[in-house]
């Protein structure tokens, strides 16, 4: 029995997306069949033998037989091979990662490293390989390129006395790696979230026909910040939330695989779930508790049952879901998760993903390119995690009125005080990314350097705090009031801060990095003719010595031995340029290890140096005696009893000393970890208060004012702009952005007609935006807007074939098209451009008719309606005996001003249907042939 599931890599990532089969419980696969269509590869998965089966199965093992005459570290990479089949699997042999047998021979070209092999007792077994420190690297390739697990198998140091290899290491898998538990590649993508979603249908809803009403749980989570969200949705809104959410991967659950929701047979929308990488794991028991999670919330799991009590049935079935497959995947990370924020369907804007698209708000329609969206144009925020805030207002706008007038009373108070705004900038520049710190804390990957960024971010937050409240005097009492609740949550107490400040040298790790730059930069440009050397003492301390009472014990014997050094040292020297007459006398460590005394000199000195050593080693008492251990030209490499036995004692304190930062910095990150929810809070206050005051910058820069927002159903926007497409003409050209008003209530429509170029679409889309930033609390382009809320925006503009769904240019307007018909409501925004064009001219009239008509009396939503049967359509509606109805739509255009030869464009609307679409002029601007004009032209004048 064949089973199919698409499973694909964001079609924000690439154009040719790959979709790739798999399932958290670990699918056996057998053989894997390759097809392709439009350049997507498409893998299909076969039923398997039995696990009795199985296991006598032969695998291609490069010659070998049977894993029990296999070494044990590769007898324990083919069990783990055998039970993570389905993954990749790396395993970490010393300081490298390897891959062996089949996975080495597939993935090693697709890494683009060396494929090779070991001989074995039975035979030579292929493997590849690559240092430690290029893991992320590699999983990139694997993970983002490729849409592979990775089964990532560490290596841990046992404590055992026994020395052969099989025992003085242990391996176990740390981690699956998938593109939603990819916590490396999320701690470098500052700017984005990284959400993983899962998404519980109700049991057996796929053995009935869809109902649009039914309820769909969602969890997500970012595991990268700790964020994550529950919400209830319903099917009719399912492909919407997911636009919003962005996820890199979704969960389902694996009896669903059978039904191929990807084909969207079962729900049309569902065919979404194609751009997404999607994943099928079996879910687990009801009878499961939440509370059997504990561990992945750090100190935050006491307030859980509270917060569970708010949470629907598919609420909680999707947080256990999630919860489930973070614990399998991350087996040995503190993933430290926030508790969940529960979302209200109804306090957000429904925007589906053709809008998103349509509208650019996050990448452009054509080369998906971050530069020319609504987002790029806008961002003004100076932080990440602000930039990362803004990302998610722009995918779900605000329904709470409430809010949005709180968020618009700080924009004008920062606009209105925009020399205090920019010094409040200048401070949230100097604030890091507090959240994805913690994360790397609780993941035990975090750094000395980002406890000082997260305490002096901490800092930070007072000061901005006490900032604030000195700036208040030009405020209203309901500003001053919000300005006030913001400063109490910025304000963090806890001595950790001074306590990390006080103890960590910066300066040093400052050195540090510096010395670790230049260290990397000019690495093999100069070659040691002989064994480089180390330093016998590292004087860059993390820690200041009184950063604790062992330290300052620990430090004081350091010196004193450090002293005892400089007394050798000076004897050495006196002893060996009296005697020998040498230049450079210098204590040293040698790469092998040994403590040597480091001597340069002439060769005849060093000869006399040699003679000496062999005659009177024989002489000397013990702890006298000099050992000659390596000779050149003009150095000599001696070790002595009496430096090794002090040398060693400064190894010992040395290591005493980075043993106990080290045990101090994990202090210092378990504190901080330990106060977790209090430092989110504070760093989403912070990301408010960027988004924001961002929102007052951009305002000055591109001329914006400040909408009204209301419960009506109006829509009256005076000399409104697109504020992208104004951009870019600042940009490119001389030439200003032409203004339109747009006034439209809930039951009516304009139709817009115009020449071609003439600037219909723009109009559409520039209105919808507006609504949108509206709604995240921003000003608008233009000279005024009343806007009453809008639930849900839906676009219907521009089109192309969508052949890896086999539906022709026609076929996708009409689907996307009875998407608005079946969605919108009295509250809802549509935007319609060119229905009907794309079949015959009497049929295309028709079914705009019909669109239309369907809109204002069905509907009853606010419609603009772009196209070129404009005087076909307003006869048509000119026939008809419903008043209401004609009353309800209105004609606008735009037109071209001046003759064949010079013209240009009115993008001014005016009232009126333009019957001429002027296709000869734009025929003659992209260039055509003279006497191609002439025949289009000649062909007018006779129809």
């Amino acid at each position: 029995m064949l089973r199919r599931a698409a499973i694909l890599l964001s079609g924000r990532q690439r154009p040719n997306l790959l979709r790739h089969y798999s399932t958290a419980k670990i699918p056996k696969v057998e053989k894997l069949s390759i097809s392709l269509l439009n350049d997507a590869p498409i893998i299909e998965t076969s039923s398997l033998p039995s696990e009795t089966k199985r296991r006598t199965k032969k695998h291609d093992r490069g010659g070998m037989e049977t894993k029990n005459s296999l070494p044990p570290a590769l007898k324990y990479v083919r069990d783990v091979m055998d039970k993570y089949e389905g993954h990749v699997v790396i395993t970490q042999i010393g300081s490298f990662y390897e891959l062996y047998f089949e996975h080495a021979t597939n993935y090693a070209p697709k890494l683009n490293i060396t494929l090779t092999s070991k001989e074995t007792t039975n035979g030579r077994v292929p493997f590849a390989g690559f240092p430690v420190n290029q893991l992320n690297r590699h999983l990139k390739v694997l993970v983002k390129k490729h849409g592979l697990s990775v089964a990532v198998c560490d290596q841990f140091k046992t404590k055992s006395s026994i020395t052969n290899e099989g025992n003085l290491f242990s391996r176990r898998v740390t981690r699956i790696v998938t593109p939603g538990t990819f916590i490396d590649e999320a701690c470098e993508n500052f700017q984005e979230n990284q959400f993983l979603l899962t998404i519980d249908f109700p049991e057996n809803a796929l053995k009935r026909s869809a109902d649009l009403n039914t309820p769909v749980g969602l969890c997500w989570c970012d595991i990268s910040t700790g964020e994550i969200f529950v919400q209830q949705s319903y099917l009719k809104d399912l492909a919407s939330s997911i636009t919003r959410i962005k996820p890199m991967e979704i969960l389902l659950d694996e009896d669903l695989l059978q039904f191929d929701l990807t084909s969207g047979e079962w729900y049309s929308e569902l065919i979404e779930l194609k751009k997404y990488f999607v994943k099928y794991q079996k879910m687990p028991s009801k009878h499961r508790t939440i509370q059997s999670f504990e561990k992945l919330f750090a100190n935050n799991y006491d307030d859980l049952g509270i917060v569970l009590s708010t949470f629907t049935q598919k609420e909680i079935a999707a947080f256990r879901n999630l919860l489930l497959y973070i614990e399998e995947h991350l087996p040995d990370m503190n993933t430290n998760l926030e508790l969940p924020q529960k979302q209200l369907i109804t306090d957000i804007m429904q925007i589906d993903s053709r809008t998103s698209v349509a509208l650019e708000l996050h990448s452009t329609m054509r080369e998906h390119h971050k530069k020319g969206s609504l987002l790029s144009t806008i961002r003004r925020t100076v932080t990440t995690s602000g930039t990362r805030l803004l990302t998610q207002w722009l995918s779900a706008p605000s329904m709470d009125i409430k809010e949005i007038k709180k968020r618009q009373a700080l924009v004008e108070f920062f606009k209105n005080n925009i020399s205090s705004t920019d010094i409040l900038i200048r401070y949230l520049k100097e604030t890091s990314d507090m959240s994805r710190i913690l994360q790397r804390f609780s993941f035990g990957r975090g750094d000395s350097l980002e406890l000082i960024q997260l305490s002096k971010s901490l800092q930070k937050c007072n000061e901005i705090a006490t900032f604030l409240q000195q700036n208040m005097e030009h405020s209203s009492k309901t500003t001053e009031k919000v300005i006030q609740n913001i400063s109490k949550e910025l304000i963090f107490k806890d001595s950790i801060v001074d306590k990390v400040l006080s103890a960590i040298n910066e300066d040093s790790l400052i050195k540090q990095r510096n010395d670790k730059y230049e260290e990397g930069s000019t690495k093999n440009i100069q070659a040691d003719v002989e064994e480089s050397e180390k330093p016998v003492e590292d004087e860059t301390w993390i820690l200041l010595p009184n950063a604790s009472k062992k330290l300052q014990k620990y430090h004081t014997n350091y010196r004193e031995l450090l002293k005892e050094k400089d007394k050798l040292l000076d004897w050495y020297k006196e002893w060996f340029t009296t005697r020998f007459k040498l230049k450079n006398v210098n204590l040293k460590q040698k790469n092998s290890g040994e403590f040597c005394i480091h001597i340069s000199g002439g060769p005849a000195n060093l000869a006399e140096l040699d003679k000496y050593v062999d005659e009177q080693n024989q002489k000397l008492g013990v702890g006298e005696k000099f050992h000659i251990i390596q000779r050149s030209k003009q150095t000599r490499w001696i070790t002595h009893d009496k430096w090794e036995s002090l040398s060693q004692q400064i190894e010992a304190i040395y290591l005493l000393i980075k043993t106990e930062e080290e045990r101090t910095i994990k202090r210092f990150q378990k504190e901080y970890i330990d106060l977790s929810s209090q430092i989110r809070r504070l760093s989403q206050t912070l990301d408010y208060i960027d988004v924001l005051s961002s929102f007052a910058k951009l305002a000055i820069e591109q001329r914006l004012v400040q909408p009204k927002i209301t419960q009506g159903t109006d829509l009256d926007i005076k000399n409104g702009r697109h504020l992208v497409v104004e951009s870019g003409m600042a940009q490119s050209s001389l030439e200003s952005f032409t203004p339109n008003d747009c006034r439209i209530s809930s039951g009516e429509l304009w139709v817009i007609t115009g020449p071609n170029m003439g600037g219909k679409s723009t109009f559409l889309r520039q209105n919808a935006i507006i609504v949108i930033l509206a709604q995240i609390g921003s000003y608008v382009p233009c000279e005024s807007a009343v806007i009453g809320l809008v639930d849900k925006i839906f676009s219907r503009v521009g089109s192309a074939d969508d052949l890896y769904n086999e539906m022709s240019t026609f076929m996708v307007e009409m689907i996307e098209t009875s998407y608005i018909l079946k969605g919108a409501s009295e509250r809802s925004l549509a935007i319609l451009d060119e229905i009907g064009r794309g079949t015959s001219r009497t049929e295309g009239v028709a079914v705009a008719y019909a669109t239309l008509k369907y809109l204002v009396e069905k509907n009853k939503c606010r419609a603009l309606f772009a196209t070129h049967f404009g005087s076909e359509l307003s006869d048509t509606i000119k026939k008809t005996v419903d008043s209401k109805f004609i009353d309800s739509v209105s004609f606008y255009k735009t037109g071209i001003i001046g003759d064949d030869t010079n013209f240009f464009y009115d993008h001014k609307l005016k009232p009126g249907v333009c019957y001429i679409s002027d296709a000869v002029k734009v025929a003659k601007l992209a260039g055509f042939p003279k006497e191609a004009l002439e025949i289009a032209s000649e062909v007018l004048k006779q129809s």
